[in-house]
């Protein structure tokens, strides 16, 4: 009977890990081990993480790796050991090494440049075309102590589409160069397009607007010089990594309202945002404190057959740049995290970081969105922005109104003045931002098309 139960497990065992993806298992050198370690070590972690980029296909297990790779949990960030991607010299682009593609310690460091160091230059220079690491020793220790560097690929179904040069070992202060290669657009360009900036929207149809102004923008600027056919999401990011630091001022960034990018999947990644750099190659598969499972309803939104095929709005909760004490944040670092999806019980949080699973903040967020290919392939994604709507003073006899994106019939106005009532009763009898939540559930009661544009 004893035999029996372990021929069980054996074959249970054999089963179990036969079918683990190769990209979990680590037989190589660590971060960990790398970081203790010398020169020959931090090579062989630089090898051990080529060794994975390699085994990585598809979008989504692409970003799940790139998020791997920031957490530190000793295998691929340990300390001041971390990876580094930017770009290889290219024909009629700038020189290797210029703009930064992926940072594993600071996020917003994408689309900068770490040229302006010399043992940066030296190591960069150095690089090979045959893959195999480099390596420099930093003499000050002010940059680390061991740094490496070699040339990369991903790894996609149909082929390899892009090259990049990963580095290993290299730390540095947050000082890296901001690029200053920003195409020449203000609010007066963006309207004479019949576009709308950021400063201007303040209502649904403002909204919509703006939006479309931004996937018109991103796609012109995809298509220049771009070949047809597609691209990979690493690919993607490449080439859109040295216009994020212009999205994230005017004409396209103002006060509350800015625009990201995510994947048309399940768990929709970040490719850029706004607002916030640390949830670029994050999932936006979250819940907010109302329950809303944000990117499956925004996902039924943009994908329903109705009259407005690839477009839709939702009213959830999230962090609202211009209001203080609305942040769902991470109290503290941690390995282990409690989430309301299986898979975040084993994401790392950072202090400071939107906690995993949860919706970064809890002021009402009226969004609209956008799916579109950007005219480049078959692969969708989704665009998005929105409009933070709150009580407002109606003036004259001291009237209450909602924000733009409420409706505007007589029935509305009777509901709407009931509901802020209710919403001031409980503020100031309860705690933390109940009318916030109340407010969204009373958006949440109208009927869906209400206010929609085409």
């Amino acid at each position: 009977m004893k035999k029996a139960a372990a021929a069980v497990l054996f074959f249970f065992c054999i089963i179990v890990f036969s079918a683990v993806p190769p990209v979990l298992a680590h037989d190589g050198v660590t971060a960990e081990e790398a970081s203790a370690g010398d020169m020959e070590d931090m090579r062989n972690f630089l090898l051990h993480l080529k060794s994975h980029q390699a085994l990585v296909k598809g979008d989504d297990s692409q970003i799940e790796f790139r998020n791997a790779l920031r957490t530190d949990n000793g295998v691929w960030r340990h300390g001041d050991t971390y990876v580094i991607t930017v770009n290889k010299e290219e024909p009629g682009t700038s020189a290797a090494g210029d703009t930064i593609f992926f940072h594993a310690k600071y996020p917003s460091a994408v689309s900068r440049s770490l040229r302006d160091i010399p043992i940066f230059r030296e190591l960069i220079a150095m690089v090979k075309e045959d893959g195999e690491p480099v390596c420099v020793q930093d003499s000050t220790g002010e940059y680390g102590n061991h740094i490496c560097a070699a040339e990369d690929s991903d790894a996609t179904e149909s082929g390899v589409e892009s090259s990049f040069i990963q580095i290993a070992g290299f730390d540095h202060k947050r000082r890296e160069k901001a690029i200053d290669a920003c195409p020449e657009f203000t609010a007066e360009d963006l309207r004479n397009r019949g576009w709308l900036s950021a400063d201007m929207v303040d209502d649904e149809d403002s909204l919509v607007l703006y939006l479309e102004g931004v996937v018109e923008h991103v796609s012109e600027q995809l298509a220049s010089g771009q070949q047809s056919g597609g691209v990979s999401l690493v690919r993607m990011i490449q080439l859109l990594s040295p216009l994020m630091p212009c999205w994230r001022d005017e004409p396209w960034e103002s006060g509350s309202i800015y625009f990201y990018i995510v994947t048309d999947t399940e768990k929709m990644f970040g490719i850029f945002n706004g607002n916030s750099p640390q949830l670029q190659d994050k999932t936006l598969r979250l819940r907010d404190d109302n329950g809303v499972e944000v990117a499956e309803r925004i996902l039924e939104e943009v994908r329903e057959e109705d009259n407005t095929p690839n477009r839709g709005f939702l009213t959830y909760l999230w962090d609202d740049p211009a209001v203080r004490g609305d942040e769902v944040v991470c109290e503290e670092t941690t390995g282990r995290v409690s989430g309301p999806f299986p898979e975040d019980e084993e994401v790392f949080c950072e202090v400071g970081n939107p906690i995993p699973g949860r919706s970064p903040g809890t002021s009402v967020k009226r969004g609209y969105f956008i799916r579109t290919n950007f005219g480049i392939g078959e692969t969708y994604y989704v665009v998005g922005s929105g409009i933070y709507p709150k009580p407002q003073g109606g003036g004259g006899g001291g009237g209450c109104a909602i924000a733009p994106g409420s409706g505007n019939e007589l029935e509305g106005m009777a509901f709407n003045l009931f509901l802020i009532t209710a919403v001031l009763f409980l503020a100031t009898s309860r705690g933390r931002r109940p009318g916030a939540k109340l407010l969204a559930w009373g958006l949440w009661t109208r009927r869906k098309d209400r206010g929609r544009k085409g």
